[in-house]
């Protein structure tokens, strides 16, 4: 389904959260060299919002890249190509720091979980470089992902804890992990992201991690100020529902100008922004068009100086901070372009491809 990186709806933890992060992490169990965190950061309005709401804490290790023998998707001929790849790490801390209170009441609350939350991985990578997006899925390598095991579990340069597998996006998938407990050894699961046939001339990447959150929100929009101002008129915009402009983080609908109070200002300039606005199921009828579902995802910025003709790994840096965002499940946003998944599987013996290799490409 063609997506876009929506504007930033929610933003991660300032330098000294991520810092503050960064020794949680140190203090309690060593790096391994995954020294990028985005920790498990909510607002008090999600949390009233969603009672079954979690979020786990990423940690990271920039971009690497291997070169690897594959086997040419049109012509079935092998040849070395690059393949990139994100090695991260998992960890539940619980809902961890509250960016902001609200005193809004809970909007949806559930049942209590039957099975344990599930955690699958959606990771994408997209360059942006003086054009339209391309859009790499995540993708099964097996002769890519077997190189990068030794390379990272078995190489004299590897920095994982004994005994830990890294899993590829189909193998590390189940429960969420248990809870950290405090002053106890967290559980951590152990993941690796791949992509192949990416622009060599990009120089500007985003990864988008989904999956790492059950947060959702319902959004209806695009709609004008006046559209929501009728709505608050008509009572189908509540004082606890939330608003988003398209360039600030999401706000309570209480706290959006004069949508509830005529004597505070309106926005300077009304249609400079499209609006969006949540409602909740309860309010969501067979008459009117459904609501749009916007997903809680991670997005990591990297960049790389080096030319498309030699790249190399050491060229990859980490741009900017972690933020968490909501990302819309719609096919009416604007389309970029995806990178086709390569139709043809990539066959290899199954003696080389290991007993846990699947027969084809994600």
């Amino acid at each position: 389904m063609p997506r876009i990186i929506a504007c930033v709806c929610l933003l991660a933890a300032g330098c000294s959260s991520l810092a503050v992060s960064l020794c949680h992490a140190q203090e309690k169990e060593p790096d391994y060299g995954f020294k990028y965190v985005a920790s498990s950061q909510t607002t008090g309005d999600e949390r009233a919002s969603q009672s079954n709401l979690w979020v786990l804490e990423v940690q990271y290790k920039s971009l690497r890249q291997i070169k690897v023998e594959l086997p040419d998707p049109k012509t079935g001929k092998k040849r070395i190509e690059s393949v990139i790849y994100l090695m991260y790490r998992v960890v539940n801390r619980g809902l961890g720091e509250v960016k902001e209170e609200t005193e809004a009441p809970s909007t949806n609350t559930f049942d209590p979980e039957v099975t344990p939350p599930l955690f699958i991985p959606e990771i994408s990578l997209i360059t942006q470089d003086n054009g339209p997006q391309n859009i790499y899925d995540d993708r099964l390598i097996p002769a890519a992902e077997k190189e990068i095991r030794k390379r990272e579990q078995e190489g004299k340069t590897s920095h994982l804890p004994l005994g830990i597998v890294l899993k590829n996006s189909v193998k590390i998938s189940g429960a969420i992990p248990n809870e950290a407990a405090p002053g106890m050894p967290p559980q951590m699961h152990y993941g690796v992201a791949m992509w192949r046939g990416v622009d060599p001339a990009a120089d500007r990447f985003t990864i988008m991690l989904s999956g790492f959150s059950n947060g959702y929100k319902l959004v209806r929009g695009p709609v004008t100020y006046q559209a929501l101002v009728d709505r608050v008129k008509e009572g189908k915009l509540t004082f606890s529902d939330q608003i988003w402009d398209s360039k600030s983080p999401w706000k309570a609908a209480s706290e959006t100008y004069n949508l509830f109070d005529e004597k505070k200002p309106g926005p300077a300039d009304p249609e400079a922004n499209i609006w969006f606005y949540t409602t909740t199921y309860d309010r969501v009828t067979d008459d009117e068009e459904k609501p749009i579902i916007w997903r809680k995802t991670l997005i990591q910025r990297f960049w790389r100086p080096g030319d498309e003709r030699n790249t190399q790994e050491k060229e990859y840096h980490v741009d900017g901070e972690p933020e968490w965002i909501y990302q819309p499940d719609d096919i009416r946003v604007p389309v970029v372009k995806r990178v086709p998944k390569i139709a043809a599987a990539e066959k290899i013996p199954a003696k080389d491809a290991g007993a846990d290799a699947p027969p084809e490409n994600k």
